[in-house]
């Protein structure tokens, strides 16, 4: 188990539902908001610029949704984000899978 309050189900591996979303979520977001920022864009902006809906660039921004790696790659052409993004894209994919797996997830 991680932290007091965090619960791993022993057979999924699943977090529970009161678990927050994990912290490369929230750290990538980050950085997406940093760069498009410095870009001097509105969220609407970015996503009319990637492609992606105004709820998913914010959603992405707040860690709340792990962004895929066509969102990644859209972000950086538009921000000129220097590969900062793409260098955590596989850390977000492998933060989507159970618990359980992610070690295993390494090795591959």
């Amino acid at each position: 188990m991680g932290k007091a309050g965090e619960r791993e189900c022993r057979t999924t591996g699943r977090r529970s539902p009161g678990r927050e979303h994990p912290a490369v979520w929230s750290a990538y977001g980050k950085l997406v908001r940093l760069f498009r920022e410095r870009a001097g864009l509105t969220q609407q902006a970015l996503a009319d610029a990637i492609g992606y809906s105004l709820e998913q660039v914010a959603s992405v921004e707040q860690g709340r949704r792990p962004a895929k790696a066509a969102f990644t790659e859209a972000a950086e052409r538009v921000l000129g984000a220097g590969g900062a993004l793409r260098v955590l894209q596989e850390d977000v994919d492998r933060a989507k899978l159970p618990l359980f797996f992610q070690d295993f997830a390494l090795l591959e």
